[in-house]
């Protein structure tokens, strides 16, 4: 039964993996990575307490009707629409000097997005740790 169990385990653990990430976008990741920070949970949380920092959620709509951080400050904006709609729907409230926290549902995305935010001319940019995937599994809070 203990067999069973692990082997089980194991193979949910490959499956939910997703599909492997090519050598290219591995390089850009990387390339990306080195360009912004990273903040854990408790260190995004805090912030979210001062009201010191603005969330970017940058998920697809379908991942949002799960739940969102919970932030007064909070911007939903799908990575595939960051470079057109973020005049609109950033800058419209914010600056780009503000303090902003990207995050997506693991991490890659947030961190690409992040980099891309500061070429744009964002200067206080990082990404969230993990993920809404961590934020969650650390169960600080979210809202519908």
């Amino acid at each position: 039964m203990k067999k069973i169990l692990l082997m089980t385990l194991a193979v949910s653990t490959i499956l939910y993996a997703g599909p492997t990430l090519t050598p290219e976008v591995k390089a850009l990741i990387s390339e990306a990575k080195s360009k912004v920070e990273t903040v854990s949970v408790a260190q995004v949380d805090a912030l979210i307490k001062k009201g010191s920092v603005i969330l970017l959620d940058i998920r697809d709509p379908d991942e949002w009707e799960n739940g969102v951080i919970k932030a007064d400050k909070l911007v939903k904006i799908s990575r595939g629409f960051l470079e057109v709609k973020y005049p609109k729907l950033i800058l419209n409230n914010y600056k780009k000097e503000d303090a902003y926290i990207v995050y997506c549902a693991i991490e890659p995305r947030s961190i690409l997005a992040a980099s891309r935010l500061k070429e744009l001319g964002f200067t206080n940019v990082t990404y969230l740790k993990g993920g809404y995937k961590n934020w969650t599994a650390q169960k600080y809070p979210t809202t519908k």
